[in-house]
């Protein structure tokens, strides 16, 4: 550990007479909720997942409800975020030509769960 006054420049704040937070050394956190909620509906709405059974379409995002952020500590990019998530679907089996439609729900989607333990509802 260094000696007081031997520590890496970016430390040394108080001694700096702007005070300035170099290249994000010390702990940031800007909130990204607003932006992560225009993000999930650009990438969730429209996708569509067709086969020779038929065709399926996530046709609304109904419900988002939760935070994300986004912390720099020592130069590094840190994101939280914590949704739950309701998802419109729509979708047509080719053979008979019948219509349906129903919600998909991820209740827990977290940065602190691997993809293959994400719970997803029909």
């Amino acid at each position: 550990m260094a000696k007081w006054g031997q520590g890496d420049p970016r430390w040394i704040v108080e001694e700096r007479e702007d005070g300035t937070n170099v290249n994000n050394w010390h702990w940031t956190e800007r909130d990204a909720t607003s932006w992560s909620k225009g993000k999930l509906q650009e990438l969730l709405v429209g996708i569509v997942v067709e086969n020779e059974a038929g065709h399926g379409e996530i046709s609304e995002l109904k419900q988002v409800e939760g935070e994300a952020s986004c912390s720099s500590r020592k130069g590094k990019l840190i994101f939280f975020y914590e949704w739950n998530i309701k998802l419109g679907w729509k979708g047509i089996l080719k053979e008979s030509g019948v219509k349906h439609k129903g919600l998909i729900e991820i209740p827990s989607l977290s940065e602190e769960n691997e993809v293959d333990d994400t719970e997803v509802n029909e």
